[in-house]
C-alpha cells in the first residue's frame, strides 16, 4: 500500500491506495473492450467448436431367447344378469304384445360363466437393427479470445 496524500495522482489510478499483488498474474494492457483498469480475467480457451461423429456399425439381427409359455386359461367369474323394466302382457286383436315399464323387476338370464384356454407354446422374436451411425453433437466452448490469467494494467506506472 502506498499513502495516498503523498501521492496523489498515484491515488488517481489507484484508488484503494493499493498497487495490486502481481504474483500469479500476467499483465495485460487496457483492453479496448472496455474492460476496466485492474479488473480481473481468467484464463480460458477462444470459443471454437469440434465436429463429431460415432463409427457405423451393424448389429444385424438380435433375437430373444426361445421360452415356452405353455397353455393359458382365464377363469370362470363372469356370470351376470342385468335388471330391466317390469312388463306387461296385454293382448291386441289376436297378436300378444308386451309392454315394459320404468320400475320393474325384470332380469336377464344369467350369463358370462365360462372360460377360454389359448395354447401359447414356445417362441422367440427377431429384430432386424442393421448398418447405422449417429451424429453427435459437441458444443462450442470457451472466450472471445485466448487469454492467461490477467489484470488490466496501464503499462506505465510512476510515483507522482
Amino acid at each position: 500500500s502506498f499513502d495516498k496524500s503523498a501521492y496523489p495522482l498515484l491515488a488517481i489510478a489507484y484508488p484503494s491506495g493499493v498497487i495490486p499483488d502481481m504474483r500469479g498474474w500476467t499483465i495485460k494492457g487496457k483492453p479496448i473492450s472496455g474492460r476496466a483498469v485492474l479488473s480481473q480475467e481468467m484464463d480460458g480457451n477462444k470459443s471454437h467448436s469440434h465436429t463429431a461423429r460415432a463409427q457405423d456399425t451393424d448389429l444385424g439381427a438380435k433375437s430373444t431367447s426361445s421360452f415356452d409359455y405353455g397353455t393359458k386359461s382365464t377363469n370362470t367369474t363372469g356370470n351376470h344378469t342385468h335388471q330391466f323394466g317390469g312388463y306387461i302382457n296385454s293382448y291386441w286383436g289376436d297378436s300378444n304384445h308386451t309392454s315394459f315399464q320404468p320400475g320393474g323387476g325384470a332380469w336377464t338370464q344369467a350369463a358370462g360363466d365360462h372360460a377360454h384356454t389359448v395354447y401359447i407354446g414356445g417362441h422367440e422374436h427377431t429384430m432386424y437393427i442393421g448398418p447405422h451411425g449417429h451424429v453427435v453433437i459437441v458444443d462450442a466452448d470457451g472466450n472471445a479470445e485466448t487469454t492467461v490469467k490477467n489484470i488490466a494494467f496501464n503499462y506505465i506506472v510512476r510515483l507522482a
